[in-house]
């Protein structure tokens, strides 16, 4: 009797495991979900406080095509540029002088794009559930730490270490009265300060939307 009770538990287990098991390949194809289109518009605003500072705000206009063509506009108190970026080549332009820098090499940069942060599930141990979340492990620790609402179907937090400290991300994403539903709406990130308290980088997303063909001269790094 007692055998055929610890049989019965077993076969209950195997299955409902499936059930209660995270697929990482599931999280990051809804994370793909998340992507702003190839070409599209957003305007953004980045507030950063510092500890012991009086927080700096920052306007940034990106309008994309394709992905690897971008002309990124950044307004602050302190500066105002444009930045356009084709392929590997960015030329730089102060907007209160009308002086622009020659044009460099340099790598393209998506501050919204945090896909590319969590690498692949192959990189990730197997997801454990915490606190109502899935946290999913690293298997290098120099990689980031993420949690996944199995509600959201997103990735809502992720911890980076950062010269011995943790970052910590946390993201809102649109709802469905968003023009792209599901795209990332807000980024906080907090990290802890070396001479004491943290400073705080607020992304939000004010607006986003689709664009479709551009000129290519918008583009023109030469």
């Amino acid at each position: 009797m007692k055998k055929n009770i610890c049989l019965l538990l077993v076969c209950v287990a195997s299955i409902c495991s499936p059930t209660f098991a995270l697929d990482l390949n599931a999280v990051f194809e809804n994370q793909r979900k998340a992507t702003f289109p190839d070409t599209c518009e957003m305007q953004m605003r980045t507030t950063v406080t510092l500890a012991g500072q009086p927080a700096q705000n920052v306007e940034t206009t990106v309008i994309t095509a394709g992905k690897n063509k971008s002309v990124t506009t950044v307004k602050s108190s302190m500066m105002q540029m444009k930045i356009v970026q084709n392929g590997s080549r960015m030329k730089v332009t102060d907007l209160k002088t009308g002086r622009a820098l020659p044009a460099q090499n340099i790598p393209a940069q998506n501050p919204t794009d945090i896909n590319k942060q969590m690498g692949s599930p192959e990189d990730y141990k197997p997801p454990v559930l915490e606190g109502g979340l899935w946290k999913i492990s690293p298997k290098d620790a120099s990689r980031p730490t993420l949690y996944y609402s199995q509600k959201q179907k997103r990735v809502v937090k992720m911890e980076v270490p950062v010269n011995g400290m943790i970052a910590e991300s946390v993201f809102d994403y649109c709802d469905n009265s968003c023009p792209l539903p599901g795209t990332l709406k807000k980024v906080t990130i907090k990290t802890a300060a070396s001479q004491g308290g943290e400073s705080i980088v607020v992304l939000d997303v004010v607006n986003a939307k689709q664009r479709h063909v551009l000129p290519s001269k918008m583009f023109d790094v030469e």
